[in-house]
């Protein structure tokens, strides 16, 4: 009997120091974290796949200036001096009036996430509810493509607009043109364009869905899916897979759908919430460096991802077995 007990009172121990664990909070400084954007950026995915940058970055999060950033993650003062060049360069960070440095995109840490987990599942659902309930108008504005692109299945080319086309596409170009919850991205380097985010311990918090726009032979290429491939898909490997490729009547007649449905049917209800969205995202610790446009690109990205997986669970639309789907639009005449 004392055996037994001791087992059962061994057991206690055991799981009340795993909860402990558990409901821990990570060190404030580590590099368990997951880069994301959008649109994409392959090369500065490679800058942020180095551990010293993230560390950086998360550094500066926490107030800290490199000397201490050093000193708490046992790394060269001087590589660190030089990386913040590399970051200062690329708009990832810069030191403010009050020599202070900081980075350039939100941090987004585990306790933000818990502050506003139960305000982001109420907003997938009501947007997953908002598309469902347009589904048939959906259904008639995909005929364009549907026409043409015969040897595609159905879920599939929703897929192919409804994610790539709406969700990732259209409604983030009508945030930036209405300019009521976000202003179009910041330059980065070069002249690229695009919002960028870490997030922590979850890389499906970063974003699974990734979408890569270009125009190649007069027509503007897409790709969307949780695995983008090595090199940028061509226009004759997407011919050849029998992929959907629109010229210019039906690629402008789907273009118009995407815009109006995206305009008509999805942003309005943005606007009308604004308020609460901008209560969530001024909940973050970003809040105190970044932008409200840069916090809230991070928040729709996951509400994205989260429509999908419902859309998906409906069988309404069929995901990529792996890797991604591509699709080509005759671009317009300039």
């Amino acid at each position: 009997m004392k055996s037994r007990i001791l087992v059962l009172v061994a057991s206690l121990l055991l799981a009340s120091t795993g909860l402990s664990q558990k409901n821990q909070e990570k060190p404030k400084l580590h590099s368990d974290f997951y880069f994301g954007s959008y649109p994409v950026s392959r090369e500065f995915a490679t800058v942020m796949s180095k551990e010293r940058a993230r560390l950086l970055l998360v550094g500066f999060h926490n107030g800290w200036d490199i000397e201490k950033i050093a000193k708490e993650s046992k790394s060269p003062e001087d590589e660190l001096e030089r990386l913040f060049a590399d970051l200062q360069e690329a708009r990832f960070a810069d030191e403010v009036d009050s020599f202070e440095d900081r980075p350039m995109l939100p941090v987004i840490r585990e306790k933000d996430i818990k502050k506003i987990q139960k305000s982001l599942e109420g907003h997938i659902l009501e947007v997953t509810s908002l598309l469902r309930s347009n589904w048939p108008e959906i259904e008639t504005g995909i005929s364009p493509a549907q026409t043409t692109a015969k040897d595609i299945p159905h879920d599939q080319l929703l897929y192919e607009i409804v994610v790539g086309g709406i969700l990732f596409g259209g409604m983030n170009d009508a945030f930036f043109t209405d300019q009521t919850m976000m202003v179009p991205p910041p330059r980065r380097e070069g002249s690229q364009r695009y919002y960028a985010w870490l997030v922590e311990s979850d890389p499906k918090l970063a974003g699974t869905l990734k979408r890569e726009q270009w125009d190649s032979g007069g027509f503007t290429l897409v790709t969307i899916g949780p695995n983008l491939p090595q090199t940028r898909t061509s226009l004759d490997r997407i011919r050849m897979d029998k992929g959907m490729v629109l010229d210019e009547a039906d690629a402008r007649r789907l273009r118009s759908f995407i815009t109006i449905f995206s305009k008509e049917r999805l942003l309005p209800y943005f606007k009308k919430n604004r308020s609460a969205f901008l209560e969530v995202v001024n909940q973050f610790d970003a809040g105190r460096y970044v932008r409200v446009s840069d916090a809230f690109a991070w928040y729709y990205d996951q509400i994205a991802n989260g429509v999908v997986q419902q859309l998906v669970a409906a069988r309404l639309i069929q995901p990529p077995s792996s890797g991604s789907y591509a699709y080509a639009l005759k671009a317009p005449e300039r």
